[in-house]
């Protein structure tokens, strides 16, 4: 069978920066060659081998090997060990596996320590924790995980170090760093900025003769203040220590939930060391910080404090909720919280956050219509439980009445493209009684809820028959 795109392994290390132009990856067992034939058309110097399609093409060193569901199709035990060191050895940075985990019943018939499938394939089926035992037991270290039944096992320490601290520190809000671009870089933005440095202090509207037209395109006053607060950051030093600390920190956390023991400061990116020379009196200090910081990930009372801190997201029955564009705003022991799920399912798709108010849970909700759906239903929900390194899977996708959200303004900055939006149907709402019912939850409720009060929902707007609102 063909594809049309990267496979999800080889994918995940691409947008993990592992691959990248120029570099080399060798696939051990690459099928057809799809991937390959990809990666070279990105200026990635690809090969490999299998030993059906490509049986005499030869087994190179690369930066990257992958090795994508091969281990799983392999009946021997024995065998299936030494195909994992073969594909090891010829990696000069990292290995890349990939097996199938059991997300799903599949039905077959049992066989050695898998099953014969109804199409008469062999398939050894994976729990994520085993899938990584595995591989930690037959590579002689541990592997970070990068999805669910996806790891990399590191050659490189410096290169690891690198991907934990991308990975602890989270995803950029791209859609928020666009609006203050775009405020920064237009006409009115840039004059009002100007002013704000001249004044050493934001304007009030009533000194800036242009605000009325600034507030027509950008929001309301306290929207421009938040995007010219990022542009121009009046407090700009003390807020900049104050992030790099949280950052340092979690990456220290980081660092020591994979098993690494940071004890030279050399051993750190030349940007951290230079943090912590402006941020502690000695790395001994910074150190001791990180471990006390590292030790309150198992404290409910802490991880309740940091999520009833946040600046950003919603409360619900104790467990804060965020739109993952907001996953960088969040305070420092939720970011580790994230990391920690993280190292148990990897990098998994999601549009929201749901973290437990006690610090011992994190699920990642699938809502692919957040941005166009008023209230999107929730299409599946991956709950990591961090005490016992364990995670379950709910797929609503089939589900006539599945849960959705309301109120989506409250899970994103205000700075986030289509907050405007998301905030004026939450007024509407709010105006008509409608968030303060306890039977909204689910779609066919909320549904019913709306035809009882004979109003309707459409874009982002409540309307009650053929009568528009006015609004943005």
């Amino acid at each position: 069978m063909r594809r049309f795109r990267l496979s999800r392994p080889v994918a995940l290390a691409w947008e993990h920066g592992l691959i990248r132009s120029g570099a080399s990856v060798f696939d051990y067992g690459c099928g057809r060659g799809d991937d390959i034939r990809y990666l070279r058309e990105h200026d990635v110097a690809a090969s490999g081998w299998d030993p059906h399609y490509r049986p005499a093409n030869p087994v190179e060193a690369a930066d990257v090997v992958n090795l994508g569901y091969v281990l799983n199709v392999i009946e021997n035990p024995a065998e299936r060990a030494d195909v994992l060191r073969k594909a090891l050895a010829p990696a000069r940075r990292v290995l890349v596996v990939a097996v199938r985990v059991d997300r799903g019943p599949l039905s077959g018939e049992a066989f050695e320590d898998g099953l014969v499938t109804s199409r008469g394939g062999f398939q050894k089926v994976y729990t994520q924790a085993e899938f990584l035992d595995y591989v930690e037991s037959v590579c002689g270290c541990k592997p970070a995980p990068a999805g669910l039944g996806v790891a990399y096992v590191f050659k490189d320490p410096a290169l690891e170090r690198e991907y934990l601290a991308r990975a602890a520190l989270g995803r950029s809000a791209f859609g928020r760093r666009f609006t203050i671009a775009e405020f920064e870089s237009s006409e009115l933005g840039a004059a009002y900025l100007s002013f704000a440095r001249k004044l050493a202090r934001l304007p009030r509207p009533s000194e800036f003769p242009q605000f009325a037209a600034l507030a027509e395109r950008f929001g309301s006053p306290r929207r421009i203040r938040k995007l010219a607060d990022a542009a121009l950051d009046p407090a700009e030093i003390e807020s900049l220590r104050l992030q790099k600390r949280e950052d340092f920190l979690v990456c220290y956390g980081a660092m020591r939930l994979q098993g690494m023991r940071v004890t030279r400061a050399a051993l750190l990116p030349a940007e951290t060391q230079a943090d912590i020379r402006s941020l502690w009196p000695s790395y001994r200090a910074a150190r001791a910080e990180g471990e006390r910081f590292l030790f309150s990930l198992g404290d409910p009372r802490q991880a309740a404090a940091a999520a009833q801190a946040a600046s950003v997201g919603k409360r619900v029955a104790g467990s804060l909720y965020a739109h993952r564009s907001a996953e960088e705003q969040l305070p420092a022991l939720n970011r580790l919280q994230l990391f920690a799920a993280r190292q148990i399912v990897g990098d998994t798709e999601y549009d929201v956050l749901k973290l437990a108010a006690d610090g011992q849970k994190v699920s990642f909700l699938r809502y692919p219509g957040f941005d166009n759906d008023a209230h999107p239903c929730l299409q599946s929900s991956l709950a990591v439980y961090l005490p016992r390194a364990d995670y379950g899977f709910r797929d609503f996708s089939h589900s006539e009445n599945p849960p959705i959200l309301h109120r989506k303004d409250a899970l994103v900055d205000e700075t986030y493209p289509l907050y405007q939006k998301f905030a004026f149907l939450t007024r509407q709402e709010e105006k008509r009684a409608l968030l303060s019912r306890p039977d909204i939850g689910r779609k066919r409720d909320w549904e019913k809820v709306l035809r009882q009060a004979g109003l309707e929902v459409r874009g982002h707007r409540l309307f009650r028959r053929k009568s528009w609102p006015a609004g943005p």
